[in-house]
């Protein structure tokens, strides 16, 4: 979080709102597009290891030959797409989101590695990676911008080599446990069926969380996507720290069989809590904070990122719950949730971006968000049979965690007292 502080810093104060536009409309396309190839194919090796810990192999072997033609598919599409999603951009904009665009190949196999990193629950490497590409990030950008080298050009480099670095460092890490192995035919269609259900959740979340970043280039300037890229990028800390529990415990919960039930519940107060706690703090101090940091030319971010934090958090929430379905072995399950979040976001901000702009994206994207978190709860309930209770913390628990206070000298005697007596 403190990275993605830094680097976005960097970035508000050396280029300004439109250099933030330009760079987020070229990097959000081949992200996007990476989710949406990937197939769900992290979460099905990952469910798949951990169910079981020798096919390791065949899974890389069976999906690296699968991702290699969808790669050259999504590579593709985006550029058919790329000219009507950066309309309202100039040129070089879209020339540079060109260049860029083969990395979508790099972001599919970069989640089928983690994926197995996860299954494997190698939860040390896997973070370490995590943390590495931010820092990697982060270190150039101070180089360069020491050097009076820092610019959209230059950022798009940066993050097209740590990328590709990261990448490098998991693939070496999942071959050295587990080797190389034949494509495995039976495996390929038992994981891709799972991959397919998941597929349909993924591209919701996907939908949910992106299609605004996603289409605003085409109606708005790239100041207005760089005030709006500030907005959605704050609130997502929220996101990414309360939720950095989901990451791990599907495999965890799949690992636990319905013993996981108790760590995804334990999982969901954790997320509540420490949102509550950073969102509270941003929506309070979100004026000072970004004038002091980002600077007076961001001041337009401040109501649009309040509006966004409270689904935000909810958001977060939700995807604890979503992983839960993942380690019931409900995919499908979890798709209905974020597909209701998608319907939101696909009918209503091209009916309300174009006269409500960024406030109009803020309320719908909360709204989403809400939805999301709803569905997932009624959802995760009907599929455990769990009472509502059991989706409150444990007073009880809770009392036995507080510190208990030390009594006074007062009250120290007085017990001596009573107790000579």
């Amino acid at each position: 979080m403190g990275l993605g502080l830094l680097t976005g810093i960097i970035v508000a104060r050396t280029l300004g709102p439109d250099g933030r536009g330009a760079l987020t409309a070229v990097l959000t396309v081949p992200q996007v597009l990476g989710w949406l190839f990937g197939m769900g194919c992290g979460k099905a090796v990952t469910f798949a290891l951990a169910r079981d810990p020798a096919a390791g192999g065949r899974l890389l072997a069976t999906w690296a030959l699968i991702l290699v033609p969808v790669a050259l598919v999504a590579v593709l599409t985006g550029e058919a797409l790329l000219p009507h999603l950066l309309a309202a951009q100039p040129a070089e904009t879209l020339a540079l989101a060109r260049l860029y665009l083969p990395t979508i190949a790099l972001a599919l196999m970069a989640e089928l590695m983690l994926g197995l990193l996860l299954g494997d629950q190698d939860f040390p490497v896997f973070n370490a990676l995590a943390f590495a590409q931010p820092a990697a990030t982060a270190a150039a950008y101070l180089l360069l911008w020491a050097d009076g080298r820092f610019t959209v050009e230059s950022a798009v480099v940066t993050q097209a080599v740590t990328s590709a670095l990261v990448l490098l460092a998991a693939t070496i890490r999942v071959v050295s446990r587990h080797g190389l192995a034949r494509p495995d035919a039976a495996l390929g269609r038992r994981t891709g069926w799972y991959a397919l259900r998941t597929h349909g959740e993924v591209v919701g979340g996907v939908v949910t969380q992106r299609l605004d970043l996603l289409i605003i280039p085409a109606f708005l300037s790239a100041a207005g996507v760089g005030l709006y890229a500030l907005a959605t990028n704050l609130s997502w800390l929220v996101v990414t720290l309360s939720s950095a529990l989901a990451t791990v415990v599907m495999p965890a919960a799949s690992h636990r069989g319905e013993g996981g039930r108790t760590l995804i519940l334990h999982s969901l107060h954790a997320t509540f809590a420490i949102g509550a706690v950073l969102g509270g703090g941003l929506f309070l101090f979100a004026g000072p904070a970004i004038h002091l940091v980002y600077g007076p030319d961001f001041a337009g971010s401040v109501l649009p990122l309040r509006l966004l934090l409270p689904g935000a958090v909810l958001y977060a929430a939700a995807g604890i719950l979503l992983n839960g379905l993942y380690a019931e072995n409900r995919p499908g399950t979890a798709t209905v949730a974020q597909s209701l979040g998608m319907a939101v976001t696909v009918l209503a901000l091209p009916v309300f971006l174009r006269s409500g702009g960024l406030l109009a994206a803020a309320i719908v994207s909360t709204v989403a968000y809400t939805l999301v978190f709803v569905t997932a709860a009624v959802l995760y309930r009907r599929a455990t049979g769990l009472p509502w209770r059991a989706f409150l913390p444990d007073p009880a628990r809770l009392a036995a965690l507080w510190p208990r206070r030390r009594p006074g000298r007062a009250a120290t005697e007085s017990a001596a007292t009573e107790t000579a007596g």
